[in-house]
């Protein structure tokens, strides 16, 4: 089953997409990249960090100018339960 992390809009689709909580059991709405061990990696990025890295990977992965990377990064992440 397909399912978007809710910090970075990732989506998870294999078992090793998923982040894992403090027992070690995969967490449902994070991804391994935002949720380890029951802890996001970088606590303290805010909104606007995660946009840009966001956009940034995009823009990697996909020919797409950064301004637009930057309006769909933010378009998407703003409905994310990490950032409501």
């Amino acid at each position: 089953m397909l399912k978007t992390c809710q910090s970075c809009g990732m989506e998870m689709a294999k078992e090793e997409d998923f982040g894992t909580n403090s027992d070690g059991s995969l967490n449902q709405e994070y991804c391994r990249f935002c949720f380890q061990k029951g802890n996001f990696t970088d606590p303290s990025i805010t909104f606007e960090e995660m946009v840009n890295k966001v956009a940034h990977m995009m823009i990697a992965k996909i020919t797409i100018p950064e301004e637009k990377a930057l309006e769909v990064a933010k378009k998407e992440l703003i409905n994310l339960k990490r950032w409501k």
